[in-house]
């Protein structure tokens, strides 16, 4: 591993050394991890990370005005919900909901809420779902269980 000689500000390696502190790392593997996590952002289309960084921003904004989080107080909770399906409905694009041959379907079903709810079941389950060897399997089996129904089919 090669080191960089890097200066900072006094009051950005303030913050560093209190976010090393509370998240039990070294100030090193913190700079490793939050610059990591940076290029990982730099990598998602500009949209989505528009998107993300717009919600990213919005439970301190409900906070300051309810005086509550979002993740305790139920109010709070229903304004943070609102807020991002504000920001949804302000970004939805128009056009069909069909979606026509998906290469990396995993399951039968075409209705889109139905497979924003699977996702997320599995992404709060292993968030690394989307990369991971259950995924390619999922997706290997309905393969080659839509290949049979469709040789059965060519039979008839």
């Amino acid at each position: 591993m090669k080191q960089l000689k890097v200066a900072l500000p006094d009051d950005l390696r303030a913050r560093l050394d209190a976010a090393s502190e509370k998240s039990g790392r070294s100030v090193a593997d913190e700079i490793r991890t939050r610059v990591e996590r940076s290029l990982e952002l730099d990598a998602i289309d500009k949209p989505t990370r528009d998107f993300i960084v717009g919600i990213a921003l919005m439970p301190a904004e409900i906070e300051r005005e309810t005086g509550a989080a979002w993740h305790k107080h139920a109010g709070a909770w229903l304004a943070l919900r609102q807020a991002i399906l504000s920001r949804l409905k302000r970004l939805e694009p128009k056009g069909s909901v069909a979606f026509g041959k998906r290469p990396h379907q995993s399951g039968p079903g075409d209705v889109p809420e139905d497979i924003g709810m699977w996702a997320e079941s599995h992404l709060w389950e292993n968030p690394n779902f989307t990369t991971s060897p259950l995924r390619n399997s999922m997706e290997q089996t309905y393969r080659e269980i839509a290949q049979r129904q469709q040789q059965k089919g060519d039979k008839s």
